[in-house]
This record gives structure tokens, sequence and C-alpha cells, in this order.
């Protein structure tokens, strides 16, 4: 047996040693990513139930710290951050909506879509100075499609569609966009949120 096929031998050992272990490595990876989504999925299902209830004007503390966990927990998971002032309305004055989804009004939260800038810095001005002129909150900013986008969120389609009526009086071009499907997850970046493939 001259050195080649000694080295041919060598290396089908250690080939039928090593698949079966990344085999098993592998397999392990998936069934704990499984697991974590798995109760990502229920810590999510439980904040939405809190949330749902709507938020008593004289709520004690301890159920604005409940609410408050509620929120930071559907905010990390769901792949679409909060802007400061859904996440305050949440806690302080407003119930998710539970009315099951439909394919004309479909659950989550709604994005009025006011700009679409080639700089991050002319997005900054559309989301103060050109949201203040529609007279609406003011926006964040969102990169999809190599354009950078400002978005003003709601958890509500009514209090969103009251939003564009708004927007279309500056600008005519202002559109709605379900953020659960038009931005189902994101990265935040410096000054804005990037929208990526899942």
């Amino acid at each position: 047996m001259n050195g080649w096929q000694k080295l041919e031998s060598i290396s089908k050992i250690i080939a039928a040693l090593m698949i079966p272990l990344a085999v098993a490595y592998l397999g392990n990876q998936v069934a704990t990513a499984n697991k974590q989504r798995e109760s990502e999925t229920k810590f999510v299902e439980l904040a939405t139930a809190i949330l749902a209830n709507e938020p008593h004007p004289d709520q004690s503390e301890e159920s604005k710290d409940l609410r408050r966990w509620a929120v930071a927990v559907i905010d990390r998971y769901s792949g679409v951050p909060m802007s400061r002032d859904t996440a305050k309305a949440l806690i302080m004055s407003t119930a998710l909506p539970t009315n099951p989804a439909s394919p004309s009004d479909p659950a989550g939260t709604w994005g009025l879509v006011f700009g679409g800038d080639t700089t991050l810095d002319a997005a900054r001005h559309e989301v103060t100075k050109t949201a203040e002129r529609m007279g609406i909150e003011q926006g964040e900013i969102f990169r999809r499609d190599g354009s950078f986008r400002s978005v003003r969120v709601y958890v509500s389609r009514s209090d969103a569609q009251a939003a564009l009526e708004k927007a279309r009086g500056v600008r005519s071009s202002s559109y709605l966009v379900n953020m659960a499907h038009w931005c189902p997850n994101s990265v935040q970046r410096d000054g804005y949120f990037d929208c990526i493939s899942p």
C-alpha cells in the first residue's frame, strides 16, 4: 500500500467519524433554535393577552410595570420596533386590537409611509419637519430597498387612516402599510431601522 492509498484510507475513516458528529451537532442546534422560538412565541402570546385588556385610568404601578414588561417583550420579538409614543400609549391608555385578522384588515401595526429619500439626512428632515407640517407626530426612519423611508407607526388602523388623510393634504403619495408584511424583520442602526429579509 503506497502513501496515497494510506492517505485515502485515513481520510475515509475520518469522514466516517466526522459526518455523524456534524449531523448530530447540527440537529442539536436546530432543536435548540426551535425550543427558543417556541419559548419566544409563548412569551409574545402572554404579553399580547396582557395588552389586550384596556388599561384602567387609575391603574396601579404594578399594573403599569406588567404592561411595560409586555411592551418590552413584543418590542423585542416582533421584528418591528415600536416608537416611544406607541409603547407609552399601550402602557397608559390603549389596548392591543383583538379582532382576528381578515384579508381586508389584517391585524398588526400600521405604518404611514410619507417619504422616501436616498440620504439619511434628508429622511431626518422628513420625519421631523414634514411630519410637523402634516400635523402628525414625529416618525421613524426605515431603510428598505435602498431607500430611507419616513414612517409613522400606529397600533390602530383607524388612527393610521386618519393620519393618512392629514398626510395626503401635504403629500398625496403617502400610503399605509401593514408593518408585519412591509418590514417583518428589522435591525436598529444609528438613526434608523434597517429592514432585512427573514
